[in-house]
């Protein structure tokens, strides 16, 4: 279904781009224990909010959430690990990639459940809402009340002289 409204897309975008995001940041420092600058994280929860603009216009299926959602952990992955100075892997690279698929597995559950419950909502909200007329046709000319234009005479007293320049200037 493709959906119409922008301020619900963008909303849905937000969530998917922040739950993303948070989600990522929390495997990533559960594994290693260091957390990423803060920066970083924002710039990458409105990049993944962007990428899930073009997404957004159908409706978010769990395969496409999976496909955003673990696009965006591995995105997120490899942007924390390469921004992190001090980032050494002193977990095995193992529990690296079981906390970001938890998380990528949490989210998509999560943001899933949360779509059709939203959707759900706005097609009932909208199916109680009064439909968009139909514009009625004019049946009289338009007359607008344009006032009558009356020419304005400005005198400039102070300004008027006969005085000019003293004679022995000239």
């Amino acid at each position: 279904m493709t959906q119409s409204t922008a301020p619900l897309r963008r909303a849905r975008c937000a969530a998917v781009g922040v739950v993303t995001g948070s989600l990522a940041v929390l495997a990533h420092s559960s594994a290693d224990g260091h957390l990423p600058d803060a920066g970083l994280v924002f710039s990458l929860v409105a990049l993944l909010t962007w990428a899930c603009s073009g997404f957004a216009r159908h409706e978010l299926t769990p395969g496409r959430l999976l496909l955003l959602v673990g696009g965006g952990q591995l995105a997120m992955h490899l942007m924390v690990s390469l921004a992190a100075s001090r980032h050494e892997h002193e977990t095995s690279p193992a529990r690296m990639v079981a906390s970001h698929v938890v998380a990528t597995m949490l989210t998509v559950v999560v943001l899933a459940v949360a779509e059709r419950t939203v959707l759900t909502v706005a097609r009932a909200i909208a199916s109680v809402l009064p439909r968009r007329l139909t514009p009625l046709p004019a049946s009289a000319p338009l007359v607008v009340a344009t006032p009558r234009l009356v020419p304005a005479v400005v005198v400039f007293l102070d300004v008027l002289s006969w005085r000019g320049p003293p004679a022995e200037q000239v």
